[in-house]
């Protein structure tokens, strides 16, 4: 019984680490940034600010509210313990906003700005006074690294382009050409199978021919296949049929209204082949005379022609009509 309550609980704790795990916050990347943002995008003041954009790969929706954003990481291993504190540039992100809750294949911009009293998505620090050249997101309980986005010293100074990964949420992060916070990263239209087909075969012309030729082919090898068998059945029944003539005779039936010259003549010889002429004439017409009879006196068919004897022929008083009804009386 204890055996089985242990199971039941390991199976319970690996279903709810699962639950657990699908809301992971592990699921978050940094998608892009830009640190010279001089007219580029404005946050909800006006202003021209740096700012660097998470996406949540998962497929569910990940709240990022409690995580950590910072610059600098030499607190990391402290954090985590009892007692330990908060390095300045860590960047508490509050719980108690909606907008924290990210769905799932979304995107979110935090302004690095050093203001944080500005609202939920402005940091603590900013890039462009930072000694470092990196973004580091950790777990809410301070000891884990969910993600470390390294970008060129050179950005501090470029207006022009953006750093970031060239598919949303894979690595291979890089310098880009548009400026997209807030959306995907990936801006080359990409021509799906149905529209390229379209494009090349307006007409379905191409698309027809192959599927004529596809059905053709079906019905070939079909064809090839059933006369394949039929040869092999053919050749399996002949092969049966040369085997039942060594050891038995065949012998032809005919009518069973009479007994014809053809079907007895056919039987003698079949006699004949099988005797190998051991036997005299005689005794091969008797012998094809016997079965034939035999097997033309087995059969299944019956009269359908009924007869009635008339009444007259078996006399019987329960039959007179002047016995069995009833006399009624007369009047006198």
């Amino acid at each position: 019984m204890k055996y089985l309550n242990k199971v039941f609980i390991f199976v319970a704790a690996l279903f709810l680490a699962r639950g657990a795990f699908a809301q992971s916050t592990i699921d978050l990347r940094f998608n892009e940034m830009l640190i010279h943002n001089v007219d580029n995008y404005n946050d909800e003041y006006g202003r021209c600010v740096p700012w660097i954009e998470i996406f949540n790969t998962a497929y569910n929706t990940v709240n990022i509210g409690g995580c950590y954003m910072t610059d600098d990481t030499t607190g990391l291993a402290s954090v985590g313990k009892k007692g330990g504190e908060i390095p300045a540039h860590w960047y508490r992100i509050p719980k108690t906003d909606a907008k924290t809750a990210m769905g799932q294949r979304t995107y979110l911009v935090f302004y690095l700005d050093a203001q944080p009293l500005y609202g939920t998505f402005h940091t603590n620090f900013d890039p462009r006074t930072s000694k470092t050249n990196y973004i580091a997101l950790i777990t809410s309980d301070g000891k884990q690294l969910i993600d470390l986005f390294t970008y060129p010293e050179s950005l501090k100074s470029d207006s022009i382009h953006s750093f970031g990964l060239a598919q949303d949420g894979i690595a291979g992060a890089k310098m880009l050409d548009h400026f997209t916070p807030g959306c995907s990263n990936e801006t080359v239209i990409k021509i799906s199978k149905q529209e390229k087909l379209k494009n090349d075969d307006p007409y379905g012309i191409g698309l027809a021919l192959i599927s004529m030729a596809v059905v053709f082919t079906a019905l070939i090898l079909i064809f090839i296949m059933l006369k394949i068998f039929g040869h092999v059945a053919a050749k399996a029944q002949n092969k049966s049929s040369n085997k039942k003539a060594d050891g038995f005779v065949s012998i032809p039936t005919g009518s069973n209204k009479a007994i014809d010259a053809e079907t007895v003549a056919a039987i003698t010889l079949a006699l004949e082949k099988s005797l190998g002429g051991n036997a005299s004439d005689e005794e091969i017409a008797a012998i094809a005379m016997a079965l034939y009879l035999h097997l033309d006196s087995v059969h299944d068919e019956e009269s359908e022609v009924v007869t009635i004897d008339h009444p007259s022929a078996h006399y019987s008083p329960w039959s007179q009509k002047s016995l069995i009804m009833r006399r009624i009386p007369q009047k006198k």
